[in-house]
């Protein structure tokens, strides 16, 4: 790839990035990213070998080379079942009679499937600057919904049924940024990166609200703010890269807007009555999380492990819902057991199977105010991936096609609510959860060496 093209298509991609400043990372943490990290099991930090790496390890980045190109599509489908004790299905209603909440219906309007597109660039930077080490600049975008939207929020207060990681916690556009360098040819690496997620300020004023429901006036202003979010890798990869050892860090990330005044004109004939209010909000909070691994490859079998300490302890009621809702939500930090196994039955062949563990860090929600729903899940993924050469006056280097399979079973829980009355949800309801969740994936990948 010529140099010219290879500034271009940088200036091109952050002229794009730039363009929205509403980036969160979402569904990397339900799903995961990248069709063969998936089909991994997710153990991909002392693997990262391909654009993902921006996510899993950024030093991974340094071992590559050429310049990358992946289109990837998945689509996401949780099958989950809520329910009251006497078998209804669990769905909150106003006053009204209009659906306040329900928990296994998100704002797409579809259940809660997902389809969600993905491009990922790993730019050699080598190619357009003199540097003695091989360095490579990777890019993450993904884009729910076929590109419709940026995120999702709908804030239910704590006392109301939502489900921790699926439907519109996983709906929201994921962005990042990875440099990998080369310290120590064929042996060591470093690499570093920031994910971005918004925050700031703003005020809203309701001007001219009738009793009748009629006369509204609506005026906003936030101030919106990118906030960044590191992340630091090291690879190590000894003996010819026969082992390979990974370690990666990734900063708590959540959307903070707030807290804003709200400025309310209520006109009840000829009398206005004002009405100051406050509304902030904390949203998609994805934690802080340690990871290592560990993989063995044998050119015909590449064996990987990994271990994922997440800090959920750090999840915080907004400073709205605190005022109502005593104490915390108690989320306990959690550990994620993952293994991973790819066998070469052909030079340009690859069948991957993955596992993990991912246990929920939503304390039992029986007797308490607060219904979190999440649950321990055990989940299953198979890939598979093939090697073409390049194309003629296009690529010098190979062409890749890849699907993925993923299955996760969700535990089964009950939930007791005999005796708790809630604020919004004044009059609680014991109810059950069931289901499981799958998701397919297929990419397309081009490489210029």
């Amino acid at each position: 790839m010529h140099k010219t093209t290879i500034i271009g298509l940088m200036v091109v991609i952050v002229i794009v990035a730039s363009a929205d400043p509403l980036w969160a990372s979402g569904c990397p943490d339900t799903y995961g990213l990248s069709n063969r990290a998936i089909g991994l099991g997710g153990a991909f930090t002392a693997v990262a070998d391909d654009f993902s790496a921006v996510y899993y390890n950024p030093a991974g980045l340094g071992q590559l080379s050429g310049t990358h190109f992946a289109l990837e599509y998945r689509h996401t489908s949780p099958n989950i079942e809520i329910k009251k004790a006497n078998g209804e299905k669990l769905v909150l209603f106003d006053a009204a009679g209009q659906v306040r909440n329900d928990p296994t219906e998100g704002t797409a309007g579809h259940g809660l499937d997902l389809d969600i597109p993905l491009l990922g660039f790993v730019i050699d930077v080598n190619r357009i600057s003199e540097i003695s080490r091989n360095v490579k600049f990777g890019i993450i975008m993904s884009f729910p919904e076929k590109f419709n939207i940026n995120y999702r929020i709908r804030d239910y207060p704590p006392d109301q049924p939502q489900l921790l990681r699926y439907g519109d916690n996983a709906d929201r556009m994921t962005l990042g940024f990875g440099l990998g360098i080369e310290v120590l040819k064929d042996l060591a690496y470093v690499g570093g990166g920031v994910q971005g997620m918004i925050h700031g300020p703003g005020s809203f004023t309701i001007d001219g609200m009738s009793l009748s429901g009629q006369n509204v006036v609506a005026q906003s202003e936030m101030g919106v703010l990118l906030k960044y979010y590191p992340i630091v890798g090291l690879l190590f990869t000894p003996l010819d890269k026969r082992i390979r050892i990974g370690l990666s860090w990734r900063d708590a990330m959540e959307i903070n807007l707030g807290t804003i005044p709200i400025r309310a004109t209520v006109r009840s004939g000829n009398m206005d009555v004002i009405v100051p209010m406050q509304l902030d909000i904390n949203a998609f909070f994805t934690p802080e999380e340690y990871s290592a691994g560990l993989a063995f490859d044998f050119d015909l079998l590449l064996v990987s492990f990994e271990i994922n300490k997440q800090l959920w302890s750090d999840y915080e009621f907004s400073v709205t819902d605190s005022l109502h809702y005593a104490g915390s939500p108690d989320f306990e930090d959690t550990y994620n057991y993952r293994a991973g196994l790819e066998y070469k039955p052909l030079p340009k062949l690859s069948l991957m199977a993955g596992y993990f563990h991912q246990p929920s860090p939503v304390p039992d929600q029986s007797g308490r105010i607060s219904n979190y729903i999440d649950m321990d899940k055990d989940c299953f993924s198979l890939g598979s991936a093939y090697t073409f050469d390049p194309i003629p006056g296009l690529t010098k280097g190979p062409t890749k096609l890849g699907v993925s399979f993923q299955y996760q079973k969700l535990e089964s829980l009950s939930v007791t609510k005999t005796g708790v009355a809630g604020i919004s949800w004044v009059d609680q309801e014991s109810y059950t959860v069931k289901g499981d969740a799958w998701t397919l994936g297929a990419s397309f990948g081009l490489s210029w060496k």
